[in-house]
């Protein structure tokens, strides 16, 4: 009887993981999906472009080196109940500087999946300190609000027209050497960053 009961006991709760279990899944909007992929990943940066050399406002120069670029995709990273399957890709960029203790991390995202999507993220660091934030390509937003992101269609610098170029500037600095304010152009990559002091640094 014990035995009976044991039996029934789990036919039941299996019976109820497998209705309450089951999580149904919105269909994926692909073409939704598909515009947003091909806008995120217009702002890789070019495979011609190297490493470059950037200029203070007191006229002294040094290296913005790329020390790092790399790309991934992955074809299967979500998959709804309607049978469709969407992937994913990142790109990430490091940068370093010939001269100051300054380096510059980007990294970008696409996704299907709703809690990941499609986004950029800034990370700057020093010799002693460290922030990040995160532009979100769909709600066109700073995810942390802890800085203020704008696109502009356009910036010059020295007689050069960079269009689509993210302003990323940061509510909190710690310091007068730390950078406030940082410029990344589409297909270019980071093209201009300003100081807590004012020290303006731009690509030749």
């Amino acid at each position: 009887m014990r035995r009976l009961q044991l039996i029934n006991n789990i036919i039941i709760s299996t019976l109820i993981i497998s209705v309450f279990g089951c999580v149904d899944e919105p269909c994926l909007n692909i073409n939704e999906l598909d515009n947003y992929s091909i806008e995120t990943k217009e702002w890789f940066v070019n495979d011609n472009i190297g490493n470059q050399i950037i200029t203070d406002e007191n006229g002294i120069s040094q290296t913005l080196i790329i020390s790092s670029r790399d790309s991934i995709s992955y074809e299967n990273s979500v998959e709804d109940n309607c049978g469709n399957i969407y992937g994913s890709f990142r790109f990430d960029i490091q940068y370093n500087t010939s001269l100051s203790p300054i380096h510059l991390s980007i990294h970008i995202n696409g996704s299907g999946l709703t809690e990941d999507g499609f986004y950029l993220r800034l990370q700057t660091s020093n010799s002693s300190e460290r922030k990040s934030t995160t532009y979100d390509f769909v709600t066109e937003t700073c995810k942390e609000k802890n800085a203020t992101i704008i696109v502009l269609d356009q910036l010059e610098i020295f007689n050069k027209i960079y269009n689509d170029v993210l302003k990323i500037s940061f509510n909190k600095t710690f310091s007068a050497n730390d950078i406030k304010t940082i410029f990344y152009s589409k297909g270019h990559g980071v093209i201009k960053f300003i100081k807590e002091n004012k020290n303006t640094f731009v690509i030749n």
